[in-house]
């Protein structure tokens, strides 16, 4: 895709690409807050890089990874039409507050209006409640349940 979109003077947007996977790593185990399998997350990654219907975004800034956003676009029978949900948003820590979320959420709604997205959908851990305002600071509403269990 290679698509950047520029932010301030240093920072920019862009599609992350199968390069940019130990840096999105970084950044998912921030968010996870735990060390996830590197085995694992690389194939998991690679193979959804390159998948149309999911969007990886990285914010970058002076040639650091200081965000990360991934985007779901899927046709749902319900909707009867494209549903986009939010997989994961991460800031890291010492940017966080400084607009780069909202950034990040502004692109992922653009490229959801784009693909057809009749909803925009995000699921957040109970535990993450700075992300739930966040959310709703983004003028999300609270309205669904998600319900979770190990098979």
């Amino acid at each position: 895709m290679g698509k950047r979109i520029m932010w301030g003077k240093d920072m920019e947007i862009r599609y992350a690409e199968g390069k940019d996977a130990r840096d999105v790593y970084a950044l998912l185990c921030e968010l996870e807050e735990k060390v996830l399998d590197w085995d694992d997350f690389e194939r998991v990654y690679r193979r959804n890089v390159e998948k149309e219907h999911i969007i990886y975004l990285l914010a970058i800034e002076e040639e650091q990874p200081i965000g990360f956003a991934s985007l779901h676009v899927q046709e749902l029978l319900h909707h009867t039409g494209n549903v986009a949900e939010i997989q994961e948003l991460v800031v890291r820590g010492d940017w966080q507050g400084r607009g780069v979320g909202a950034l990040l959420f502004a692109h992922v709604r653009q490229i959801a209006k784009e693909c057809g997205g009749e909803l925009l959908e995000v699921c957040c851990n109970q535990k993450r409640v700075r992300s739930h305002a966040f959310y709703e600071k983004q003028r999300m509403a609270n309205s669904h349940y998600k319900f979770t269990m190990v098979p």
